[in-house]
């Protein structure tokens, strides 16, 4: 993580610019993490419809339907220190971060509790 600051004499200093640059996980982790994500929806009431697959660096959440391609309804971003960071993938086809973040089984309970109607089997199309 880099911050710049601007010199100040008042006390008042202000941050010009912020870079966050995050490590990807190794793909073996990601699928490991994935698995056990699987594992706990499962645990907490999530059918066979619901799946967990790793892509592009996060642990993706998908509803299957019948005939139908996978949708994803949501992302955990992995944080470092086995914490998660929770984004939805709204209707417009952007991320929003969800004010959850934590362990693996605090996303699995987010997504079970916060995201239960889009996980829902009879809620989908």
């Amino acid at each position: 993580m880099v911050l710049h600051r601007v010199p100040c004499g008042s006390g008042r200093c202000r941050v010009t610019e912020v870079t966050v640059t995050r490590r990807p996980q190794p793909v073996a982790r990601l699928e490991s993490d994935a698995a056990r994500l699987q594992e706990l929806l499962r645990a907490r009431g999530a059918g066979d419809h619901v799946a967990v697959r790793a892509a592009r660096g996060h642990l993706q959440v998908e509803t299957r339907g019948p005939d139908e391609p996978p949708e994803v309804i949501a992302r955990a971003t992995p944080l470092g220190g086995g914490a998660f960071g929770l984004s939805f993938h709204s209707h417009t086809g952007r991320w929003e971060p969800m004010p959850v973040g934590g362990t693996m089984e605090d996303v699995a309970e987010a997504v079970t509790d916060l995201l239960g109607p889009y996980i829902d089997p009879h809620n989908l199309r």
